[in-house]
C-alpha cells in the first residue's frame, strides 16, 4: 500500500531541501519532517483510502504499532541539543509524569510514551552537520584556551580557567556541562563575550556563527563547545543511542528511530529544559563518533549495522542491469524512495510504483518482496518475532 503524509512545519525546518530534493510542492513555510509509521504524533495515511495506516492494520488485526518510524529531515537552523531515554528510564519516567496527573500536551512533559528512542541518520544532501556525543575533555579543553587568547573579559577569564581546570577532574565534562545550563556565571554577558572571542578563533567561528544567528544568546551555544561538531558526506549515516547528546544543525537526510517521542532538552531552544532529568538520561562518556559500517547483502542492497533488536534497517539501488528479486520478508516493513522511481512488488501478486518522496508499506502476509526500476531507496523491517504486544522482544534478522 502506498502512504502519503504532510509536512511537519517546525522552525528550524528548510523551505527548499525537501521540495527541491523530492520535486514535492513547497508549502512555502518550514518543512522539517515527514513521517512514515504508525505514531500518533503525524498520523501517516494510506493512498486511496480515508484510513491511516495504524487505524488500517488495526482494523485487520495485525499489530497496530510499527516499532520504527521512518523520516525524511531537513534542517535549515539548528535543532536543540538533545538525549533520549532509555527503555527503564522511559518506562519510569513515562509513568511518574503520569502519575502526577501530567497532561500529555503539557509544555513542561519530559515523557511522551514508554518508549526508548536511539535513532539512526544518513545524509542525503552533499554534508549533514551536527552534534553527537561529549568530546574529549582535552579537546574542549583546547577549545576553551583558544577562546582565552581571544579575549580580554575578566569574567570570561575565570570561568573559562576554572571549567579547565575542572576537565581534568574526576566528571570534570558532568560539572562543566551541567554549569553551562544552570550556572549564573553563563549570564547573558558571559555568553556575548564568548561568542565575540569564538568569533576570531579559525576553528570555532563558523559554528558559533551558525548557532548564534539562529539562537541568538542561548546557553546551548555554550554546551555546544563539549560536543563532537561531525560533518556527515551524501550516503555517511551515524548512529545516536540512547543518553548521547546531539544537536542536527543543517543538511537533509534520512531518519530512521524506535516509534518514541520522548525527548530531554539542554538547549537551543526555547522550549522547556529540565537540567534534573537531563542529567538522569545522559551518559558522560567521551565519544568518538564514526560513520555506521554497512554490510554488503547482494549487490545493490545493503544493510546498516544498527543495534536494536526491534527493526533492521537497509539501503536498496535497482537499474536496468540489477534488479532485486526474491528478497525475504521477516516483518512488516516500510520503503521510502529517494532518487529516481521503484516498483514494489510482492509473493501475493501486489505491485506498487513510489517516486521519489514516496513510500509504501509492505505486510508481512507476504514472504518475499522485489525491487525493480531505477532509484534509491532505504527499507525498515520490523525484526522477526517482534510483536507490539511483546515489549520489544525480538532479535536481527537479515533479509
Amino acid at each position: 500500500m502506498k502512504l502519503t503524509n504532510q509536512p511537519l512545519d517546525y522552525a528550524w525546518g528548510s523551505t527548499t531541501l525537501i521540495s527541491d530534493h523530492f520535486g514535492l510542492a513547497s508549502t512555502g513555510e518550514p518543512m522539517a519532517e515527514i513521517w512514515f509509521g504508525t505514531h500518533d504524533g503525524s498520523p501517516t495515511q494510506v493512498v486511496g483510502l480515508d484510513i491511516s495506516l495504524h487505524d488500517l492494520l488495526l482494523a485487520r488485526g495485525k499489530d497496530a504499532r510499527l516499532p520504527f518510524l521512518l523520516k525524511i529531515l531537513a534542517a535549515e537552523k539548528p535543532l536543540s541539543i538533545q538525549a533520549h531515554p532509555n527503555e527503564e528510564q522511559a518506562i519510569l519516567g513515562f509513568a511518574t509524569e503520569n502519575a502526577a496527573g501530567l497532561a500529555l500536551t503539557a509544555s513542561n512533559r519530559n515523557y511522551k510514551d514508554d518508549k526508548p528512542k536511539p535513532e539512526f541518520i544518513i545524509a542525503l544532501s552533499e554534508s549533514f552537520e551536527a552534534l553527537v556525543g561529549f568530546a574529549d575533555p582535552r579537546l574542549i579543553a583546547e577549545k576553551f584556551a583558544e577562546i582565552l587568547e581571544a579575549t580580554s573579559s575578566e569574567k570570561l577569564t575565570r570561568v573559562l580557567t576554572a571549567w579547565i581546570a575542572g576537565l581534568g577532574k574526576p566528571n570534570g565534562t558532568q560539572k562543566v556541562f551541567l554549569d553551562t545550563l544552570s550556572s549564573d556565571d553563563c549570564d547573558d554577558q558571559f555568553i556575548t563575550e564568548l561568542i565575540d572571542a569564538a568569533e576570531q578563533c579559525p576553528s570555532l567561528v563558523e559554528l558559533i556563527s551558525h548557532l548564534n544567528t539562529h539562537h541568538d544568546l542561548d546557553r546551548g551555544i555554550v554546551s555546544s563547545l563539549l560536543l563532537n561538531h561531525v560533518s556527515l558526506s551524501k550516503g555517511e549515516a551515524i548512529f545516536v543511542p540512547a543518553g548521547m547528546p546531539h544537536a542536527y544543525l543543517s543538511g537533509l537526510g534520512v531518519e530512521v528511530m524506535i516509534a518514541s517521542d520522548n525527548v530531554l532538552r539542554g538547549g537551543l531552544t526555547p522550549k522547556h529544559i529540565d537540567v534534573a532529568e537531563l542529567a538522569k538520561v545522559l551518559i558522560f562518556e567521551t565519544t568518538n563518533p564514526t560513520p555506521a559500517r554497512v554490510r554488503k547483502i547482494a549487490v545493490g542492497l545493503e544493510q546498516f549495522e544498527i543495534p536494536t533488536n526491534e527493526f533492521n534497517f537497509y539501503r536498496a539501488a535497482v537499474g536496468s542491469n540489477n534488479l532485486l528479486v526474491d528478497i525475504n520478508l521477516p516483518g512488516d516493513a516500510v520503503i521510502l524512495c529517494t532518487s529516481g522511481a521503484i516498483a514494489v512488488s510482492n509473493s501475493l501478486g501486489e505491485r506498487e510504483v513510489i517516486d521519489r518522496g514516496e513510500a509504501a508499506f509492505l505486510s508481512d502476509d507476504a514472504r518475499v518482496f522485489s525491487l525493480t526500476g531505477n532509484g534509491e531507496a532505504f527499507i525498515a523491517i520490523t525484526a522477526k518475532g517482534y510483536s507490539s504486544k511483546s515489549s520489544f522482544a525480538g532479535s536481527h534478522t537479515p533479509v
